[in-house]
């Protein structure tokens, strides 16, 4: 390849993030150059679309950022947002991402290197209990701790009673925050119902929960 072309290239991956196709457009680079580039292994294309410098620069939750960097404004949920916080043993196989039903009515895909499992709620559902955290230069939205107790709670029909369960032990255990939030949620997302059976539980058992012990104590 042209030196020229590379010079570019390493110009817009130089920070080290994460890049659409269209950031290499803009500084003048054809999709073709970059395809020579990926397979002169002088750029790495993690994704459909997405590209970076170099697999030194990958970062945890990389695929989180993927995803969201292909499809801004949807938000990570349910397991990949489980295991984001902590609260979860799975490490999923795909990424659960939620977009509005009433503007995406497709599977969200960024190739077969991310799979990706979407998740269609109302627009509604898109704000309360939603974090925002950067990851390779991404702006990434996931549901909070709390939220995501709530979200593996009112989808146990699909995914079981375990993942709740363990969020919401984990919550407590590690006073991630009060039951009060945990509620909140439930009357602001209307799963109320759903979800009371386990936080009255919850309420009821959590001082016997056993906290983890300090490294050294």
């Amino acid at each position: 390849m042209a030196e020229g072309v590379l010079d570019k290239i390493a110009a817009v991956v130089a920070d080290g993030y994460l890049h659409t196709a269209a950031d290499f457009t803009a500084a003048g680079i054809h999709s073709t150059q970059l395809s020579r580039a990926v397979r002169a292994e002088a750029l790495v294309q993690y994704a459909r679309g997405i590209y970076f410098r170099s697999w030194e620069d990958a970062v945890e939750h990389i695929d989180l950022a993927a995803v969201s960097l292909a499809h801004p404004g949807g938000v990570v949920c349910l397991g990949s947002a489980a295991h984001l916080h902590n609260v979860s043993n799975e490490d999923p196989s795909s990424v659960w991402y939620a977009v509005d039903r009433a503007r995406v009515g497709r599977q969200v895909t960024v190739g077969p290197s991310v799979p990706v499992t979407t998740v269609f709620w109302p627009e509604a559902a898109l704000t309360p209990g939603v974090e925002v955290r950067t990851v390779m230069g991404v702006e990434i939205r996931a549901t909070d701790v709390a939220r995501t107790v709530i979200d593996l709670l009112r989808y146990r029909g699909k995914l079981g009673d375990e993942p709740g369960t363990k969020a919401l032990t984990d919550y407590l255990r590690d006073a991630h925050g009060p039951i009060n939030r945990l509620w909140d949620l439930a009357d602001e997302l209307g799963c109320r119902r759903t979800v009371e059976p386990f936080l009255r539980f919850a309420e009821e058992v959590r001082e016997a929960i056993p906290r983890p012990t300090a490294p050294g104590a």
